[in-house]
């Protein structure tokens, strides 16, 4: 394939995975590497390929968000649309620009038409048709998420999958969770009222427990994903299932080698507890769960020890297996077989009903969708074969972090035609269906149970099958020298462990890579305390290094270096050029208040911290006090918000006048606070609204509150500005959404509001519309996954993982089938080898996490931190200090090397001291260098949008008819005015909507008085019985018509059908664009595909073997212009007929004109 640029390192490797379709295959795309145009690349290539080329309706496109997902429909039309716009210069038209134009082709990886063209042998006019026949079809296209994928496969196959085929999804799993109280509360007034029936067992475990952690057992195994009867066949076995029995093997061996190794005859602690461990391990393989009691006491007695530090002769490796396995002999100990059986009992009958009843209530969780979409293809071999026949390719992005069930779904689906495995295991792919782009080097969703092992069965398993791995390392996003430290810190940190922890696979820098800053590479600022501090906390080195960075940024960095795009342009560095990244934004807050002492802008991107919020907390205040006027806490809480500004002082003279109530604004009658005009004006600003607000639906009633009080233009001016004010309106839409609840009132609401602020549940602030190059970006590593930034700063280096993250109450182990049950320090077998692989997996994303912060930068690299007295377990600054080669945090060695590679250390000594911020006076205005730009940008917008608004981008028939000129109608004679003769033609519409043809003709006039009762406004009461014996005049004709004798015989396929189609081919070939304005509007001239057309067809019905679509007309005319008249409709008919033919796929479409006064049809 051509390319704008020189070759690149691995060009023959993505030449390769873009265009081999005789076998399946996996790219392991590197960070920066360019996936996304790869991905584009292959689906194109799939189009346009011979032989075999496919639809884009056969192609299923996976990725792993729904931002990516859009992103890859946006760069494919963009990519299919510069497909159009390369035709030859001399036709008809030139070739017209198009949104995404200029990115589609000067994108040096872009798949071109003289690409295809020499690949395939395809003339530019066959590239044009199928571009043109991919972009018609594009929206119907599995381009989404795996979820949006098993939901499609639901709603195909809804009785075989058992769920309602117009189920709802659980997004945000609050539907689920407020069933699942409910049903709680019911289940326990059963349970432990007097006619429960298990009252024994039910003692026994609330002994053990207690009641709050049986509730978290029963939460954690809501998940669909989470086998019930399995796991309890497991929990109640009495031998070792072969998995577990082999991973006990191992440690046992593990264990004797280690012995053989440091033995002695006097043993010392470490070789006494690992001599009792593989006792233990060997009881386990002998005696099953009977192990635990079979035991001796000494040897118990000997693991009870703690093991202490490494003694002499033990490498740190061995000592740190021995501990592991020291480790795992321990938690063996706390396998408690009955108490797991007692409580799987107990809970699994309540689990079973809580999942049924959400599903008969119409929704579905997102496990759900994966668990169902599962069994669907694994127990439904017809439901199979037909999907396989369906789509003809899959590809998936990010594969590295989809979860196991996911993995299978995939699997299934790309299995060879005809065959049809039982388990995920035994399925045989079919060669080139399948494609893969992932990064195990990438992987850092274990929590949303991403696991590496798994992925690595299914690449071998592609491999196995005949397929193809390629690896692309060449890195299009950083800077040489940030690449080089990348490189040379994760050759070292990232050692192979089988099924644990991927190679480095070193990046490459693109050739001839443009642009840069001032300063590039990587840079280590770290804060230490002075001489006389004898103590230095992480919390005093958190705020000292927070306020070091800020400051830095604030006098060194923003605004004094510049920024060179690809295309030499330079500008100075804004805010919006860097990103801070953390690990957790809960470590972000000390940051944030130093941004802001500084007057740095910022915006946050999932911080989970939306019910702490002060602007959502005092919204909530507000419905309190409109929703009981006697919450004396919420009336305070207003009175202290923004809204009544008032200081203690203040409110403590209003309660001495009792005057803290707003139905009570008469007390404030001499009360000589300067506030007391705007607290009076607020008192009877609330009382309006208290008093209109029950009577409003509820998001009327949020709506009523912006209005009468200014809340959001507060907000607005607060510090938080645009982000406080985006949050109060998702308090508004959660209202919205929460409005079809049967029975939530006002009242409602606010109790539910207020139990979120209790319970404090982690909910993301609502994201910001548009990034702003006036802010810094702040937001988690995992949140700036698939992303990139000129400058990026992983801040809080000294910050490490706590205790760790506890392992799931409730686990599967995917490739082994293990399934096990944590509760408090009782556990199940299973969960010790759950467990165990849970701890090494979360160590080796640990560094990958590291990987994917660094691999954010474009330009510059920034690792800041801290050096407390006492080091936390688990921080980033421990990785580099065992990969540097020595001098981390001394503060006189101002580089650090790294094998070949270095980079600059700045140690910076500094007091226990934060400034406050300082008050300045208002700068006056200037504007900046760079300002000028983004006021021709804001220009160039503003035409956009006067001209898409000029644009008319919908049509309808009505419309197109509007534009033709129609010959001057004499009149009928008749009474009746306009507005009347639209109403007749509404009624007698639904009279027909409804009507049986084959029903007894007698019961229309009951028909006709129903629509009448119903449809006739009040304004027009009067005329009414006028209008019903009209429309009883109209109907005698036509029910003693011919046309009427040949609906009866008809089959009716559907009654005001709507439909939309796109409108461009057919509408060159059939009308030409109206050069004149409609209004305001115009439709865009000379363009294709840049309409939808939509409308709504009376009738479609089946008579003699063809498709017919009817359109009633009630027009008061001769029977001999009957004719004429119709022949004004004639691109209604031809627009009708087009739309019944490709919806239906019919090829030929029967069109007439039903005039009902005259009982005339009239075909087109």
């Amino acid at each position: 394939m051509k390319r704008q640029e020189g070759n690149i390192p691995d060009e023959e490797a993505r030449r390769l995975a873009e265009t081999t379709f005789d076998r399946n295959v996996v790219v392991v795309a590197g960070a920066g590497t360019g996936k996304t145009t790869l991905l584009v690349n292959r689906l194109v290539h799939l189009l346009m390929r011979e032989p075999n080329p496919a639809e884009i309706t056969r192609i299923v496109a996976l990725t792993f968000t729904n931002k990516a997902a859009t992103e890859m429909k946006v760069r494919l039309r963009e990519r299919l649309k510069a497909l159009l716009v390369m035709e030859p210069l001399d036709r008809a038209r030139g070739p017209e620009p198009v949104e995404g134009q200029e990115r589609a082709t000067t994108d040096p990886g872009a798949v071109r038409v003289e690409d295809l063209r020499e690949r395939y042998g395809l003339s530019s006019d066959e590239i044009d048709r199928r571009a043109k026949s991919a972009l018609g079809d594009l929206e119907k296209a599995q381009i989404g998420t795996l979820h949006s994928f098993a939901a499609h496969l639901l709603r195909l196959y809804p009785l075989e999958s058992g769920v309602d085929p117009v189920f709802e999804t659980d997004d945000d799993g609050l539907r689920f969770e407020e069933h699942f109280a409910a049903q709680w509360e019911l289940w326990l007034d059963s349970e432990l009222g007097p006619n429960g029936s298990d009252h024994t067992r039910w003692r026994r475990l609330l002994n053990e427990v207690g009641l709050e952690q049986i509730r978290e057992a029963a939460y954690a195994l809501r998940s669909e994903l989470i086998p019930i009867e399995e796991l309890n066949r497991q929990a109640g076995a009495d031998t070792l299932a072969p998995a577990l029995r082999d991973w006990f093997a191992t440690k046992r061996d593990r264990a004797g080698a280690l012995l053989a190794a440091h033995d002695r005859p006097k043993r010392r602690k470490i070789e006494s507890m690992l001599a009792a461990a593989r006792e233990l391990f060997d009881l386990l393989l002998v005696r099953g769960h009977h192990a635990v009691g079979a035991l001796d006491g000494t040897q118990r007695k000997e693991l009870d020890r703690d093991l202490g530090d490494r003694p002499v002769g033990w490498s740190e490796e061995d000592f740190a297996e021995a501990g592991s396995l020291i480790r795992i002999a321990k938690q063996v100990l706390e396998v408690d077989r009955d108490l797991t059986r007692d409580l799987l009992g107990l809970l699994s009958p309540f689990v079973r009903r809580v999942r049924a009843t959400f599903l008969e209530q119409g929704w579905i969780s997102f496990d759900g969708l994966l668990a169902r979409a599962r069994t669907l293809l694994r127990d439904h071999p017809g439901v199979r074969e037909r999907l396989k026949h369906d789509y003809h390719a899959m590809l998936v992005d990010e594969f590295q972090d989809t979860d196991p069930v996911q993995y299978e779904i995939i699997l299934y689906v790309a299995e060879r035609a005809g065959k049809c495995a039982a388990t995920w295991r035994e399925v045989e792919l079919d060669p080139g269906k399948l494609f893969i782009v992932g990064d195990p080097k990438q992987s850092i969703y274990a929590f949303r149970r991403a696991d590496i092992e798994a992925f690595e069965q299914v690449v071998r398993k592609v491999r196995e099958s005949g397929g193809v791995v390629y690896e692309l390392a060449t890195n299009f996003r950083s800077h040489g020298r940030v690449l080089e430290v990348v490189n040379s810190i994760f050759d070292r940190l990232l050692r192979r462990q089988e099924n644990v922890q991927p190679p480095n696979v070193p990046l490459i820098v693109r050739p001839n890579r443009r642009g840069g800053v001032t300063r590039p590479g990587v840079e280590l600022r770290l804060v230490t305390a002075g001489d006389d501090e004898e103590e230095f906390e992480s919390a005093a080195a958190t705020r000292i290094e927070a306020d070091q960075l800020a400051r830095w940024l604030k006098e060194d960095v923003l605004g004094r270096e510049t920024l060179t795009d690809a295309s030499g342009r330079t500008t100075p560095l804004m805010p919006g050029h860097v990103a801070l990244l953390f690990r957790k934004l809960t470590q972000a807050q000390d940051y944030l208040e130093a941004l802001r002492r500084h007057d740095i802008h910022y915006v946050t991107d999932g911080e989970k911290h939306f019910y702490r919020r002060q602007e959502v907390v005092d919204l909530i205040n507000l419905l309190r006090v409109v929703e009981n006027p006697h919450d004396k806490i919420a009336v305070v809480g207003v009175l202290r918000s923004p809204l009544g500004a008032l200081a203690d002082r203040e409110l403590v003279e209003l309660q001495e006048r009792d005057a803290l109530d707003y139905r009570q604004a008469p007390r404030l009658a001499g009360w000589g606070s300067p506030r007391a005009e705007a607290i009076r004006r607020l008192y009877g600003r609330l009382a309006e609204v208290a008093r209109a607000a029950p009577g409003c639906p509820l998001p009327e009633a949020m709506d009523l509150l912006f209005t009468r009080l200014p809340v959001l233009e507060l907000a607005a001016a607060s510090l938080h500005g645009e982000q406080a004010l985006a949050n109060l309106l998702k308090v508004r839409q959660m209202a919205a959404d929460l409005a079809d609840r049967p029975h939530l009132t006002l009242t409602g609401f606010v109790e539910l509001m207020i139990a979120r602020l209790a319970e404090q549940p982690e909910e993301a602030e609502s994201a910001l519309a548009e990034e702003s190059l006036e802010a810094v970006r702040v937001l988690t590593i995992h949140k700036a996954k698939g992303m990139e930034f000129p400058v990026v700063i992983l801040p809080a280096f000294h910050h490490g993982t706590g205790k760790g993250s506890d392992a799931p109450l409730v686990a599967h182990d995917w490739s082994t089938g293990v399934l096990g049950v944590a509760l408090g320090n009782r556990c199940s077998l299973g969960a010790v080898l759950v467990g165990e692989k849970f701890l090494a997996r979360e160590e080796a994303e640990r560094r990958r996490l590291f990987y994917v912060g660094m691999t954010r930068a474009k330009e510059r690299l920034i690792l800041s931190g801290g050096l407390p007295s006492r080091p936390s377990r688990g921080t980033f600054l421990s990785l580099l200090q065992e990969v540097a080669d020595g001098g981390v945090g001394e503060p006189d060695r101002e580089t650090i090397r790294i094998g070949e590679a270095s980079f600059e250390q700045a140690v910076v000594t500094a007091k226990d001291r934060v400034p406050r911020r300082k008050k300045s006076a208002p700068a006056a205005l200037a504007l900046a260098a760079d300002e000028t730009a983004l006021v021709r940008r804001w220009e160039q917008r503003d035409r956009a949008w006067l001209a898409a608004r000029a644009t008319l981008r919908e049509l309808t028939p009505t419309v197109l008819m509007k534009q033709e000129p129609h010959p001057a109608r004499p009149s009928t004679g008749s009474a009746e005015g306009p507005g009347q003769a639209r109403l007749i033609g509404t009624l007698a519409h639904r009279v027909l909507e409804h009507w049986d043809y084959a029903d007894d003709t007698a019961r229309l006039a009951e028909r006709i008085a129903a629509v009448c009762h119903s449809g006739i406004p009040p304004e027009r009461a009067r005329a009414a019985a006028e209008v019903e014996a009209e429309l009883r005049e109209l109907f005698a004709s036509f029910l003693a018509s011919e046309p009427y004798e040949q609906l009866r015989r008809a089959t009716i396929v559907g009654r005001e059908v709507p439909f939309a189609i796109s409108w461009g081919e057919f509408h060159s070939q059939h009308s030409a664009p109206p050069s004149t304005g409609l209004g305001a509007l115009s439709l865009s001239k000379g363009s294709t595909q840049h309409y939808i057309m939509e409308g709504v067809i009376d009738l479609v019905y089946r008579l003699g073997g063809q498709v017919w679509v009817a359109d009633y007309k009630t027009d008061r005319v001769r029977d001999e212009e009957v004719g004429s008249r119709a022949a004004e409709y004639h691109l209604q008919a031809k627009i009708y007929k087009e739309a019944a033919s490709r919806c239906l796929g019919v090829d030929k479409v029967g069109f007439q004109f039903l005039f009902l006064r005259n009982g005339k049809a009239v075909e087109v």
